[in-house]
């Protein structure tokens, strides 16, 4: 329900089958670590994105990898400059989240 109106939101839940993409930036204040989008609509064209929680593998030397963890969220599109930012965000050497 968005506005008071019943619309289906593609990929923006569980599952595995999601072939969205995005590109973000990365920042930290103190211990916190934030993800903000770079292309303004690679998600969606919705002003709120349910984000699942999701474990990326990030390749750190050739063979050594971390994951970046971004916990379940939802966040809303900055009104000025219409991105999204994901807070909570961790580094680990196992997938925190399965991804299902």
């Amino acid at each position: 329900m968005i506005d008071g109106v019943m619309r289906h939101v593609d990929c923006q839940g569980g599952g595995s089958m999601c072939r969205k993409a995005s590109t973000v930036s990365l920042t930290s204040t103190g211990t916190s670590l934030y993800a903000t989008t770079v292309d303004t609509f690679g998600f969606t064209d919705l002003d709120v994105l349910n984000m699942p929680s999701r474990s990326f593998s990030l390749e750190i030397d050739e063979g050594e990898y971390t994951y970046l963890n971004i916990p379940a969220q939802l966040v809303f599109r900055d009104t000025a400059t219409q991105q999204f930012t994901f807070s909570g965000l961790f580094f680990t050497t196992v997938p925190e989240y399965t991804n299902d």
